[in-house]
Protein backbone atom coordinates (compact mmCIF):
# COMPACT_ATOMS: atom_id res chain seq x y z
CA UNK A 1 0.00 0.00 0.00
CA UNK A 2 1.52 3.24 -1.12
CA UNK A 3 -2.21 5.71 -0.84
CA UNK A 4 -4.31 6.20 1.77
CA UNK A 5 -7.83 5.30 0.95
CA UNK A 6 -11.23 7.00 1.82
CA UNK A 7 -14.65 6.54 1.56
CA UNK A 8 -16.97 8.23 -0.61
CA UNK A 9 -18.38 9.64 2.29
CA UNK A 10 -14.90 10.47 4.24
CA UNK A 11 -13.68 12.14 1.38
CA UNK A 12 -16.78 14.28 0.70
CA UNK A 13 -16.81 15.21 4.23
CA UNK A 14 -13.30 16.23 4.29
CA UNK A 15 -13.48 18.06 1.42
CA UNK A 16 -16.44 20.98 2.49
CA UNK A 17 -14.79 20.43 6.37
CA UNK A 18 -11.41 21.59 4.82
CA UNK A 19 -12.48 24.12 1.40
CA UNK A 20 -10.16 21.74 -0.96
CA UNK A 21 -10.97 18.45 -3.35
CA UNK A 22 -9.97 15.43 -1.86
CA UNK A 23 -9.56 12.38 -3.95
CA UNK A 24 -10.66 8.60 -2.58
CA UNK A 25 -7.14 7.59 -2.84
CA UNK A 26 -4.76 10.35 -1.56
CA UNK A 27 -0.71 10.38 -0.99
CA UNK A 28 0.22 9.80 2.54
CA UNK A 29 2.55 13.35 2.59
CA UNK A 30 -0.96 14.84 1.83
CA UNK A 31 -2.96 13.13 4.39
CA UNK A 32 -0.57 13.26 7.18
CA UNK A 33 -0.86 16.99 6.55
CA UNK A 34 -4.70 16.61 6.62
CA UNK A 35 -4.96 14.75 9.91
CA UNK A 36 -3.57 17.58 11.49
CA UNK A 37 -6.01 19.80 10.39
CA UNK A 38 -8.83 17.40 10.87
CA UNK A 39 -7.83 17.65 14.33
CA UNK A 40 -8.87 21.50 14.75
CA UNK A 41 -12.18 20.88 13.36
CA UNK A 42 -15.34 20.61 14.90
CA UNK A 43 -16.93 17.34 15.18
CA UNK A 44 -19.77 17.19 12.73
CA UNK A 45 -21.56 14.92 11.04
CA UNK A 46 -21.77 16.94 7.80
CA UNK A 47 -17.85 16.75 8.20
CA UNK A 48 -17.23 13.47 9.96
CA UNK A 49 -20.19 11.53 8.82
CA UNK A 50 -18.26 8.44 9.99
CA UNK A 51 -17.09 10.95 13.61
CA UNK A 52 -14.16 12.72 13.54
CA UNK A 53 -11.93 10.16 15.86
CA UNK A 54 -12.77 7.28 13.71
CA UNK A 55 -11.75 9.07 10.45
CA UNK A 56 -8.61 10.14 12.18
CA UNK A 57 -7.63 6.95 13.18
CA UNK A 58 -8.43 5.18 10.26
CA UNK A 59 -6.05 7.38 8.33
CA UNK A 60 -3.22 7.36 10.70
CA UNK A 61 -3.45 3.38 10.67
CA UNK A 62 -2.96 3.42 6.96
CA UNK A 63 -0.10 5.69 7.17
CA UNK A 64 0.97 4.20 10.01
CA UNK A 65 0.80 0.73 7.71
CA UNK A 66 2.40 2.50 4.83
CA UNK A 67 5.71 3.68 6.66
CA UNK A 68 5.96 0.53 7.96
CA UNK A 69 6.01 -1.35 4.42
CA UNK A 70 8.45 1.45 3.62
CA UNK A 71 11.37 0.35 5.77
Amino acid sequence: MDSVNLSSMAAEGISSGINQDMLRVETPERMAWIVWLLKTLDDTEDVFPLGKWATIQNIEAQLEQIALDWE
